[in-house]
C-alpha cells in the first residue's frame, strides 16, 4: 500500500466530497433510500461546510492519498476533557479492506493522545454493517444506543468508544 495520510487542505474538498458520496451510497444504500442519502450528503458535505471543517483549528481533518488521489478521509475533535469524538472516517468503497481506514484511525489516535485524552468515541448507524464491522475489528466497544439523524430521519445508532 503506497497510501499516505496527511492533513487535509482546502484543495482536497472536492475529492473528499466525492469519496463521501461513493462511500455513503455503498455503506448506507442497503438501509436508506437514495433520496435520503442524497439529502444527507447535501447537508453534511457541501464545499462550504467541508472548507470550514478543514480550516477549523480544533478539528483534526486528515486525508489518505494514493498516487495523488484522495481515497479516504477522517475528522475528529476534542469534545470533552477526556474524550475525542471521531466525526468521520470514510474510504472509497473500491479501496475497502486495504487498511486505509486503519491508517487514518491510527493517525487520529496519535493526535488524540497528543490531546491528553483517555478515549475516542463515535457513533455508527446500527444498520451500517461495514462501519460496525470496521469499528469492532479495530477495538471499539458499544457504550450505548442512540438514534442518529440523517436528512430529518432518525435511525438506530450505536455509541462506540475505544480507550487509548
Amino acid at each position: 500500500m503506497s497510501v499516505t495520510v496527511r492533513a487535509a487542505t482546502t484543495e482536497d474538498v472536492d475529492a473528499v466530497e466525492s469519496v463521501a458520496r461513493d462511500a455513503w451510497y455503498a455503506a448506507y444504500g442497503g438501509f436508506l433510500d437514495p433520496e435520503t442519502v442524497a439529502a444527507g450528503l447535501a447537508e453534511n458535505y457541501d464545499a462550504e461546510l467541508l472548507t470550514a471543517a478543514v480550516d477549523h483549528d480544533e478539528v483534526e481533518f486528515l486525508v489518505a492519498v494514493d498516487d495523488g488521489s484522495v481515497v479516504g478521509f477522517a475528522s475528529a475533535e476534542r469534545t470533552w476533557a477526556d474524550e475525542v469524538e471521531l466525526h468521520t472516517i470514510y474510504v472509497h468503497p473500491d479501496r475497502w479492506g486495504e487498511g486505509i481506514g486503519s491508517a487514518l484511525l491510527a493517525e487520529i489516535e496519535e493526535w488524540a493522545r497528543e490531546q491528553g485524552v483517555d478515549r475516542i468515541a463515535c457513533g455508527v448507524f446500527a444498520d451500517n454493517a461495514v462501519g460496525v464491522g470496521f469499528f469492532e475489528a479495530t477495538g471499539f466497544r458499544r457504550s450505548g444506543d442512540a438514534r442518529g439523524e440523517i436528512a430529518g430521519e432518525l435511525h438506530p445508532e450505536y455509541e462506540l468508544e475505544r480507550p487509548l
